[in-house]
């Protein structure tokens, strides 16, 4: 074990409310006092990166390898604390925390036991409507019979969780430097912010920021790079019709393959946010 990552570590039996009889946890002390931007951490040849603002934390989730990963703004002593006040599934399982070794100077734990998602969005503070498009949208990505997770403690302040391929490719990334370029595509402001990168003979990528107002408004910003400009006329003769029939206001700007659009729902429904993004 790394002993400048892990000084000490500490085998102890949790109670976990709702049904979970315990799990032994490695509590993590002594973290690397070296301070990371967790951007980095999201590999270059990601195909989708995402952003989620939950209040309280700021949740990146990014698809490489054919592995879903998350880089989370939650220190691991309190992920840990969250993970043993909350109930994290409907049915009983023990949960264990083993340590894996460490790599690139990183300490890798392993979590059995749950399934990703569900351990995520059970253990943040994320808002009804947003855990639920991070459910949905999640659940396409992960395997169903998933349920072995890696932590790794981030410097004091943030960590990863995901796949096994997805938290190697993250680490990988930010030791070497080759890291998705951030701040190109995603809002950090926004409350949803993607990229999704696709190999499609309608469009090969979409970036979208989604933010939704205290009154209800729902503002939608996005980039779609069609493969043929006839895809384009396509999409703008289809957007505007569903815009108009959800009373919205709708603007775009084309160029070759490429468009940009602006939309503004207001006085919107309570839920449609859900609704909404559910259907991109």
């Amino acid at each position: 074990m790394n002993p400048i990552m892990v000084k000490a570590v500490i085998v102890s039996i949790l109670a976990v409310s709702g049904g979970l009889s315990g799990f032994a946890a490695l509590n993590y002390y002594s973290a690397s006092q070296t301070s990371y931007n967790i951007d980095t951490f999201v590999p270059a040849n990601s195909t989708f990166v995402a952003h989620v603002n939950s209040g309280t934390t700021s949740v990146i989730a990014f698809s490489a390898n054919n592995s879903l990963g998350f880089a989370l703004s939650m220190d691991y002593t309190s992920f840990l604390n969250q993970l043993n006040n909350t109930s994290v599934s409907a049915t009983n399982h023990t949960i264990n925390i083993t340590y894996v070794g460490s790599y690139d100077g990183f300490t890798i734990f392993a979590l059995s036991g749950l399934n990703p998602v569900s351990l995520l969005v059970s253990t943040l503070n994320i808002s009804s409507n947003i855990s639920k498009y991070l459910h949905n949208t999640s659940y396409k990505l992960i395997p169903a019979n998933a349920t072995t997770i890696y932590i790794v403690p981030i410097g004091v302040q943030d960590m990863l969780l995901g796949l096994p391929a997805s938290i190697y490719a993250g680490i990988s990334a930010s030791h070497s430097g080759n890291y998705f370029q951030y701040s190109n595509y995603i809002n950090q402001n926004a409350n949803v912010s993607f990229f999704l990168r696709l190999n499609s003979s309608l469009f090969s990528m979409i970036t979208a920021n989604i933010t939704l107002t205290p009154t209800g408004n729902i503002s939608l910003n996005a980039y779609v790079n069609f493969t043929s400009p006839l895809y384009v006329a396509a999409f703008i003769a289809s957007a505007s019709l569903l815009f108009k029939n959800l009373n919205a206001s709708f603007t775009y700007h084309a160029d070759n393959t490429m468009i940009s659009f602006t939309a503004n729902l207001e006085n919107l429904p309570s839920g449609t946010l859900s609704k909404f993004i559910g259907q991109l």
